[in-house]
Formats: structure tokens, sequence, C-alpha cells
């Protein structure tokens, strides 16, 4: 039997010393291996999501995944209201904006409706009287001289012109039935102090009643709901907002005895024949500026040239300069349009309302400047007072000419919309 060689004896403690150190070599050798074997795993983790390490095998990790969108606080009924979120007005709220009180002395007389883009007041002629005196009171509560510029005695209405101001927001005309099962009707009614509101309105249908000097009004509407005398000239909107009739008064005729007065919707054909013949002269007053000048063309600027100024106009009050060139200003735009000639000057400034705050761009003595002018009628030659001479010498005699005349700028043509 062959044996293995026997291994070189050894001192006890030697060869114990020698195998406690080998296992430590081989336990620190392990150590070793499983730490390099973990630290490709370790930077891996390490690195930004997205970016891959350079020469790194390509990973077996799940994809990332969007975080939960957060769960949104049901809304609360019972909070309240932001008081930054703009409500949208009613079709009632929207209306109210065209609904004109008349007054006279301060004290309510009836109501009217301001016709859209025109700036006229259509209302009822029975409640107006001798029709002087009157004042219209707009939404915003602002308040301008009214006159009678147009009226119908049989239908009951009247047309209204405001001497300074141009109301814009005013009512249309409807062309739904307004006895149709689905319609939805309103009106308006004269509140506390002078404030009008909207108000129900029920149209019983149709039928001829009598007007004035018992003409007949035929297919007038007829209603179902009281009527106070200053809700007269009211209009009747639908759901849209649109004027179906206008409140008016008339009589409802009874046989053989005389006949009752009763309020009617005045039908909105009436109301459409009625401005048909409105005249030309039925129109708001001319806005005057009061200058004379001519056209020019200069190195710097070209416009209208302030030849002379009226010592009582709205030109006088802006300090607009007149006379010699050298002084004197060139109106080079009215509220942003440019002016060349007296012609467009004048028509620019016929644009705008008595009353009216303007913008002027004027250039003069080599540099440009804002002027704003409170526009106003003209005044009446024949009516306005001279103004007193400065010197004796500069009395006037007997047979001076008088001062000439702005004529009257041709009426446009109001404009109805169906």
């Amino acid at each position: 039997m062959t044996n293995f060689p026997a291994s070189p004896a050894k001192h006890p403690a030697s060869g114990h010393t020698y195998r406690v150190k080998n296992r430590q070599r081989w336990s620190l050798a392990g150590t070793l291996a499983v730490l390099a074997l973990m630290a490709p795993a370790a930077v891996f983790a390490q690195a930004p999501a997205g970016r891959p390490l350079p020469n790194a095998p390509p990973s077996r990790l799940a994809p990332p995944t969007l975080p939960a969108p957060r769960a949104t606080p049901a809304a609360d009924p019972n909070a309240p209201a932001d008081p930054n979120t703009k409500k949208e007005p009613s079709v009632e709220e929207k209306a109210l904006r065209g609904i004109v009180a008349i007054e006279r002395g301060g004290q309510p007389v009836s109501l009217g409706v301001a016709l859209a883009g025109d700036g006229r007041i259509l209302a009822a002629l029975s409640p107006l009287g001798s029709g002087n005196d009157l004042e219209a009171r707009f939404a915003d509560g602002s308040v301008a001289r009214v006159k009678l510029g147009h009226h119908d005695r049989t239908w009951d209405l009247a047309l209204l012109v405001p001497q300074s101001g141009r109301w814009t927001e005013g009512l249309v005309a409807s062309t739904r039935d307004p006895l149709r099962n689905d319609a939805t009707i309103r009106s308006f009614a004269m509140g506390p102090k002078g404030k009008p509101h909207a108000s129900q309105m029920v149209i019983r249908g149709r039928r001829n009643l009598l007007g004035a000097d018992d003409a007949t009004l035929a297919n007038a509407l007829e209603l179902g709901s009281r009527i106070s005398p200053l809700d007269l000239g009211a209009p009747i909107i639908d759901e849209d907002g649109r004027v179906v009739a206008l409140l008016g008064r008339g009589c409802a005729p009874n046989e053989g005895r005389p006949c009752t007065p009763v309020a009617f919707g005045i039908p909105i054909n009436a109301v459409r024949s009625f401005l048909r013949t409105v005249p030309a002269t039925a129109v708001a007053p001319a806005a005057w500026l009061g200058i004379q000048g001519s056209s020019e063309i200069g190195s710097f600027a070209k416009g209208v040239r302030v030849q002379s100024i009226h010592p009582d106009s709205p030109a006088a009050e802006a300090k607009l300069k007149g006379g010699d060139p050298s002084v004197s200003d060139m109106i080079v735009a009215v509220d942003g349009v440019p002016v060349t000639s007296p012609e467009q000057l004048a028509e620019v400034i016929r644009t705008h309302a008595v009353g009216e705050k303007v913008p002027l761009v004027v250039f003069g003595q080599g540099k440009y400047r804002q002027v704003t002018v409170v526009l106003r009628q003209a005044p009446d030659p024949r009516a306005a007072p001279k103004a007193p001479p400065a010197h004796p010498s500069e009395l006037p005699t007997l047979g001076d000419a008088a001062p000439p005349t702005h004529g009257r700028p041709r009426a446009d043509v109001l404009e109805r919309r169906r």
C-alpha cells in the first residue's frame, strides 16, 4: 500500500497560527469578492434616472412610473362665492342698460327705451304732456335734457332726442311672435326713487283698440298684467332681450258706452312704421369746435391750421391759438383720426356728441401736444348778445352785418335694426 509521504513536523503553536492566518486571508478575500460583485449595482443605483452609465449593461429595472395625481377636493356647495369671479349678467340685467327714466323737474314721468347705436329714445306720448322741460336719466345715473323730435298720437308713440351725450347701450327689435307657446315675456316697471326694474308680463292676445281721435289700433296686444302710468313707454322683451312691443295707452271700446282707458302693447310692426316717418331734423344738435382754418402741409406736420377762434367756444376754452402761422396751432388729429382739411375736421367733430370730451393732437411752435376739448352746440347768433366793446371808438354802427351762421349738417338716417 502506497502511503502518502508525511508532512514535515511543525511546532504545534506554529501550525495553529498558520491555520488562523490562512482562514483570515480567505475570509478577507471572500469579503473583497462580495464587495466587488456589489459595487456595479450600487453605482448603478446611484445613477440619475434616465441617464445610463457609460459601458453599463442594459438595465432590466422596471420603467419609472409617474407620481399619482393628488386628489382634488370636492367643491363645497355651501362655500361662499369668490368675490373676484365675474357673474354673467342675465337677459333682464343687460336689457336694463337700455331702459331710460323720463323725468320733469327731477320727478319721474314715465319710462323709455334707447335705440341701439343711435342714442335717441322711444317713449309713450301720453305721459309727456306738452313735451317741454323733459330730462332722461340713463342706466349709469347720467341725466340729459331731451326734446320731442317726433310723435304719433294714434299709437301713443314719441321719439325723444337727447341734447347732449350719446347713449349707445340700447335695445333692438325682435322678429319673434310674443304669443307663441314657448315665449318668455318680460317688461319693466318704475321702482322706488325712479329706478326701473324688470317685471313679469302677461299677454292675453290681440284685439282692436281705439287710439287718439277714435282711430283704430289694429292687432294691439291685450295685456293681463296691471300697469302703472309711470310704466308707460317701457319695452316688452322676449327671452333674448329683444323688443316685441312698447307699453302705451289706448281705449277699449264698449257697446253703447264710452271706451275704457287701458294700457296695451304697441306691436313692433307699428313701432317700425313710426320710425320710418321720423323727419330728418329729429337729430341731436351738432357738436361744435368753434374755429376757422385751412389745409396746410408743413415740414413736420400736416393738418388744419387754425386761423381764427370764436371767443366763446370749446377751442377758446382749450386755449388753442389762431392767427399768424408762426404762433398759431395746427390740428393734426381728432380722437386719433387724422384730419387734413376743414371739411374733414368738421365731419369728424360731428361724429361726436355735444358734451363729449374729445382729445386733439395739435402741432404748434415746433412741438406736438395733446389738448382735450369739451364739445357743445353752436350758439344761436340771433339770441346770443354781443360782447361789450372794449373802447368807445369800437362801437358798432347801424347796419353791421350779422356774424356768419354755421350750416346745419345733413341728418343721419335713423338706424333701424331688425
